[in-house]
């Protein structure tokens, strides 16, 4: 009888053993699954450098398999709504592109600020004679801007309106509004285009926003880095250091500036952080893997 009970608890052992082992099989299954994350970003300057150097940190130092992808703005909203995207680290709020995040306020989540700072509205040549935006009544030339479902055309639009302005919005993309910016400076002809801060542009030209008494662009907005809903369940690393991504004006524009001036995005990144290591030391302490400690 007592070597029946031990055979019996043998067997008990191993088939505990069998099932804490599956047990296991399914968590890694499950950490496995976790392991990608899915950026979409917009053709913006500052969109393209935010997206680039969390792309960079999140696989080099949290271990992360990220995919990325170049998309308008309206449809990175509507992707993230969908769960077909995890994060989007450029949302201007609470004006630019409020009308988006309003539509899926409940499917997604704020998960930091990524800056403080940031401001829209028309932009002009230091020696334009237009001062404010209601000056643009005696402006008859098209003003150039970006493309057409960007929060700040629609901001724009409702300037025309307000001010019946005979000025035609053009919308394209940020290359083509640049090369028209670059253009005319060099001839100090006039041009009025659609501009935000932080961007290269306001370090590199002599160039400045035209007044906007009436508010109509809004105030200075913050850069939040956006999610999925219950994006930190699955991400809790990820988003820990999304909530800790943090960068001043001087941060944010050096890093706008250097993946500007380089062919490949990524080495400009590297120079970045080269410069900038205590910072993104702060970002990522506790939340690298085994492997990457």
């Amino acid at each position: 009888m007592k070597q029946k009970k031990i055979i019996a608890a043998v067997i008990m052992s191993f088939v505990l053993m069998g099932l804490q082992s599956c047990d296991f099989s399914k968590q890694k299954e499950v950490q496995q699954e976790h392991r990608e994350i899915f950026l979409v970003y917009t053709d913006w300057s500052e969109s393209i450098a935010l997206n680039e150097l969390s792309a960079y940190l999140l696989e080099h130092e949290l271990d992360y398999k990220v995919r990325t992808k170049l998309i308008d703005v309206k449809s990175a909203y509507d992707e993230l709504a969908k769960g077909n995207a995890d994060v989007f680290t450029d949302a201007w709020l609470p004006n630019t592109q409020q009308v988006y995040y309003d539509k899926y306020a409940d499917k997604l989540d704020l998960l930091g600020v990524m800056y403080r700072e940031a401001k829209v509205g028309l932009v002009v040549p230091s020696y334009s004679e237009l001062q404010k935006v209601e000056d643009l009544k005696l402006y008859s030339d098209p003003i150039i801007g970006v493309d057409s479902g960007a929060g700040l055309m629609h901001k724009t639009r409702m300037v025309q309106q307000k001010y019946k302005l005979q000025a035609q919005l053009i919308d394209g993309s940020e290359q083509v509004m640049i090369e028209k910016l670059r253009y005319a400076l060099k001839r100090r002809n006039n041009i009025v285009i659609t501009g935000w801060e932080p961007h290269w542009i306001f370090a590199r030209y002599e160039v400045r926003f035209l007044d906007d008494p009436d508010n109509l662009f809004g105030e200075k907005e913050k850069i939040y880095t956006v999610s999925k809903k219950d994006f930190k369940k699955g991400h809790p690393k990820a988003a820990k250091f999304f909530e800790r991504m943090q960068l001043t004006e001087k941060q944010l524009n050096t890093l706008v500036y250097e993946v500007y001036l380089s062919e490949d995005p990524l080495n400009g990144v590297e120079k970045w952080i080269k410069n900038n290591e205590p910072i993104v030391n702060q970002w990522v302490k506790g939340l690298q893997s085994d492997n990457e400690k």
